[in-house]
């Protein structure tokens, strides 16, 4: 299991020092750093992340203030040389507070409290055959396998399902829907939408098709798709030509 990872501090010096200790770690993807907090909300809606990397005392905005601002953060473990933040970080549901210099034993310990509570999360979601939304100001409970597809527009969500012509709108967005869905059944395609695994027909670099429809493919998803290419169905056409 990768826990796909983000890192944000304004001292260059700390983010490169951080980012060498964390290339150690088998199980930690870095898939981005950034300077400022203000740099990053955009990037989260567009990409799953697990876990942010996150110091305090930022120019521009305080870590814990950036944390309160969002919508659905992922796991945070704060990192920085000021102890006196350390009660409100935990009031944040922080998964660790890290002092700097961070050792490598407290480190260390703090991964493996996110691979603890990630791994609890995705057999919470294994056992599910269904998520429940919001539609219409009503829960909604919506079997896994009715779903072909999911369309992200900003704040809010479309889902296709199977059989129905007309699409459930719920508000949320990709990213949230990625943290309910189950990873062995859906994939990210495209920054706009994931699909049931199981509805793929075939799909070429550029393209996906399913039953009713055909969905581009993001550049930085292809990636996924050579995945699925050798983890999904198995079926001579769900291959990438």
């Amino acid at each position: 299991m990768k826990i796909k990872c983000i890192l944000i501090d304004d001292e260059p010096f700390a983010l490169n020092l951080l980012e060498d200790d964390l290339l150690s770690f088998d199980q930690i993807e870095i898939l981005q750093k950034f300077h400022a907090p203000v740099d990053v909300v955009d990037y989260l809606k567009n990409h799953s992340v697990d876990l942010i990397f996150l110091d305090i005392q930022m120019p521009e905005q305080l870590g814990t203030q950036f944390v309160r601002d969002l919508e659905d953060p992922p796991l945070i473990i704060f990192t920085t040389a000021y102890h006196q933040y350390a009660v409100e970080g935990f009031e944040l549901n922080a998964v660790d507070y890290l002092l700097k210099p961070i050792s490598k034993e407290r480190l260390t310990a703090a991964i493996r409290k996110v691979a603890d509570i990630m791994t609890l999360r995705n057999k919470q979601v294994v056992e599910k055959d269904h998520i429940v939304v919001h539609v219409e100001y009503k829960k909604t409970k919506i079997f896994l396998q009715e779903i072909s597809y999911i369309e992200g527009l900003k704040d809010y969500v479309k889902i296709y399902l199977v059989d129905r012509p007309v699409p459930l709108l719920t508000r949320s967005n990709l990213r949230g829907m990625e943290k309910l869905l189950p990873t062995g059944n859906f994939l990210r395609i495209h920054n706009s939408f994931i699909v049931n695994k199981n509805r793929i027909k075939h799909c070429t670099v550029a393209k996906l098709a399913l039953p009713e429809v055909e969905l581009p493919i993001g550049k930085k998803y292809v990636k996924n798709m050579e995945q699925f290419q050798t983890k999904g169905p198995a079926s001579k056409d769900n291959s990438i030509r």
